[in-house]
């Protein structure tokens, strides 16, 4: 058997304590902070661009039930029922056809006519229509819910 020679122990040892340290890499920094006056983000952006103004909200009895917007002006309205109109002259447009889903819209918030100028971005699947109903709190579209079923007899 060949002995060992110190110097091949050093090497082994120095391998074996820095291999991980190696195979992590440098720490990585964090992000840089928001700059000052942002609005804070929540991982999620429902727009299709930040510089978009644009309207989520759930259709019941031809009004947009107010989800979402990035309109600092239209933050009074979220949770209440606002028209919505086009940019014909300020005809009203059209939400019969998306009654009880989720839709997007974009457009400007005016306190008298809701959503104005506004134009169906997009219509949720009814699957993710009924998460974010759900999420939302406006999911009810029959009055409250039903109560729980009484508790059977204890024995």
């Amino acid at each position: 058997m060949r002995p060992i020679l110190p110097s091949a122990i050093a090497v082994a040892l120095a391998t074996a304590l820095t291999g991980g340290a190696l195979a992590q890499g440098r720490p990585k920094a964090p992000p840089p902070p928001p700059p000052q006056g942002a609005p804070p983000t929540l991982g999620l952006f429902p727009c299709r661009s930040e510089k978009e103004i644009c309207f989520v909200g759930a259709v019941k009895d031809g009004k947009l039930v107010l989800l979402f917007t990035n309109d600092p002006k239209g933050e009074e309205a979220v949770g209440k029922p606002v028209g919505a109109t086009t940019g014909e002259g300020g005809a009203a447009l059209d939400l019969s056809a998306n009654e009880g889903k989720v839709v997007m819209l974009t457009g400007s918030y005016d306190a008298k006519a809701g959503v104005a100028k506004a134009e169906v971005v997009d219509v949720a699947s009814p699957l993710v229509a009924f998460a974010i109903k759900a999420n939302a709190g406006a999911g009810a579209d029959d009055g409250p819910p039903a109560p729980p079923p009484a508790a059977g007899k204890k024995r």
